[in-house]
């Protein structure tokens, strides 16, 4: 397994509250936000211009709420995670957005590829 470790919080807080993550080639992602919720989002509508270019996390768009699963229970948290607990999202999507209008004090996040 090939897995990538984030601390996002500086770039959430530094952009008012969001990160967008490119998850396309990895199987799953973990979340854990420290300090606040958080709200995920995903979609595969990269803003690309036909002939242009092929678009990227800054140009995505039409995000659409999406669930993740709690790692402490199994339970389906609805377009959401709650502050220290873990959220597994399995890969529907291009990108990801974690959101909230608050501070963060960390954005932990694994990227996991099943080799």
């Amino acid at each position: 397994m090939l897995a990538q470790y984030l601390d996002l919080a500086d770039q959430f807080n530094v952009q008012e509250g969001f990160v967008i993550i490119d998850v396309s080639n990895y199987d799953y992602c973990l979340i854990q936000p420290i300090g606040s919720d958080v709200n995920i989002y995903s979609t595969i509508d990269s803003g690309a211009i036909q002939g242009v270019s092929d678009g990227s996390a800054v140009s995505a768009t039409n995000f659409v709420p999406v669930a993740a699963l709690s790692v402490i229970d199994g339970t389906t948290y609805s377009a959401g995670i709650t502050d220290g607990e873990i959220g597994k999202l399995s890969v529907i999507g291009r990108y990801v957005k974690i959101s909230k209008s608050a501070t963060i004090d960390k954005l932990l996040i694994m990227l996991a590829k099943i080799s």
